[in-house]
């Protein structure tokens, strides 16, 4: 149940300012472990900057999952997307790419969710040449990847309410226009709810709710009726519910798809960041190995340089 589930009690916050300052202290934290490093901090990436890289490969990960045939599970689809916006919380794109990320966070949500698929039948919708180095990273990262999740691997996705909602309303106010005529609006607000922080800040029940009336809406049908019953004729308890349910819509509308540009920029910007941290390692480890491989000269020649058994005069 959602009430005593790792969900609520580790991965609610209170308002998009929480959320918000989260990632910032990620940002900048890892920020300045990059510059101890003496990289370049030109290339280092704003929370900003990180944030409209994780929108852009959030739609990434929803468009992959409507690759498969037959399709994912409506709930595999939240726990992968719930997955990645918890991963990128505490960590930076900065240290993992999201579009290395998104893959795994799929892969991992669809055994958690018993959607039978291995890891060569997961990668079959990639293009060929990358099926094996998308194995090979998904496998080396699976572990990481729970350990950043914090082994809190049980979701509870909106999408499931959602349908105990609709069949709810179909018996308690059988007179009202039938749920299925906005079941498909419904389901649309959930999938931009998933472009969101909704999920971060309310229960999945809320924003299921918000996504039926949002939908009933608009077609013009009104929900207030089914509401007062579901709370139990409490009218204040209604009023209070019906000023979360906009907010959760006025999260969600709020939405916006990411400038293509501004991402083709960051990304190159990412990338090029990236490139130098792996000529600094590169570097480094030449140094190391040079470091390592003098003594063993030294030893094998004498301490003054000449070949090994040659005496001073």
């Amino acid at each position: 149940m959602f009430h005593d589930s790792t969900q609520r009690s580790r991965w609610m916050f209170t308002d998009v300012a929480h959320v918000e300052e989260l990632r910032k202290t990620t940002n900048r934290e890892w920020s300045a472990k990059k510059k101890e490093s003496r990289g370049n901090d030109a290339l280092l990436l704003t929370w900003e900057e990180e944030g409209l890289l994780c929108a852009h490969y959030l739609r990434k990960l929803l468009e992959f999952c409507n690759l498969f045939q037959p399709a994912i599970p409506r709930a595999a689809l939240g726990t992968a997307v719930a997955y990645f916006k918890r991963f990128y919380l505490y960590t930076s794109v900065m240290e993992y790419h999201p579009k290395e990320i998104f893959l795994c966070c799929a892969y991992l949500a669809l055994k958690v969710e018993e959607y039978n698929l291995n890891v060569d039948q997961f990668v079959h919708v990639l293009m060929t040449e990358l099926r094996a180095s998308a194995t090979e990273m998904i496998l080396s990262y699976e572990l990481m990847l729970m350990q950043r999740l914090k082994f809190h691997l049980t979701i509870h996705s909106p999408f499931r309410p959602l349908e105990g909602f609709i069949i709810d309303m179909k018996t308690r106010c059988p007179h009202l226009a039938n749920p299925e005529v906005f079941r498909q609006k419904a389901d649309d607000f959930l999938i931009r709810s998933c472009y969101s922080d909704a999920s971060l800040l309310f229960p999945p029940s809320q924003v299921a709710l918000a996504a039926i009336r949002h939908a009933a809406k608009s077609v013009k049908v009104k929900l207030d009726e089914y509401l007062f019953i579901l709370l139990d004729s409490d009218k204040t308890a209604a009023d209070d519910v019906m000023s979360t349910l906009d907010r959760v819509d006025s999260i969600v509308m709020a939405v916006a798809s990411p400038d293509v540009t501004k991402v083709r920029v960051v990304e190159g910007k990412l990338d090029r960041l990236y490139q130098t941290a792996s000529s600094n390692s590169g570097l480094k480890r030449k140094q190391r190995a040079h470091q390592e491989e003098e003594p063993q000269s030294k030893r094998r020649s004498g301490e003054d340089g000449r070949p090994a058994g040659v005496t001073k005069l």
